[in-house]
């Protein structure tokens, strides 16, 4: 195959990514002090400015694995980019399958 599609591939395709652009909204959701009046300050930026980043860097390495991996178009449909889904989640632990090989 070429790619990884068990653990937490099989609930997202960037599983590395989406920790990565969380990690830093939850930096920026720290410089937000309660005596402000809004959530938007300027430290905003610096998250925004990433995760443009890390989509680009994604469209990119997906394009390449795409073209590398026939089957590769066939995990992009089923799996979810970057957020991993609940959907999937729920069905793989109602199931009792956890974090096992998706086929």
């Amino acid at each position: 195959r070429g790619f990884y599609t068990s653990g937490l591939f099989a609930y997202c395709r960037h599983p590395n990514y989406f920790a990565e652009q969380s990690m830093w909204v939850c930096v920026y959701l720290f410089s937000i002090t309660p005596k402000e009046s809004d959530f938007i300050n300027w430290t905003i930026i610096g998250p925004i400015l990433l995760i443009l980043l890390f989509q680009g860097s994604m469209r990119f390495g997906e394009s390449i694995s795409a073209s590398k991996y026939p089957l590769y178009k066939e995990y992009q449909r089923r799996i979810p980019q970057c957020i991993p889904s609940l959907a999937i989640i729920v069905s793989d632990l109602l199931e009792g399958k956890g974090r096992k090989k998706r086929s």
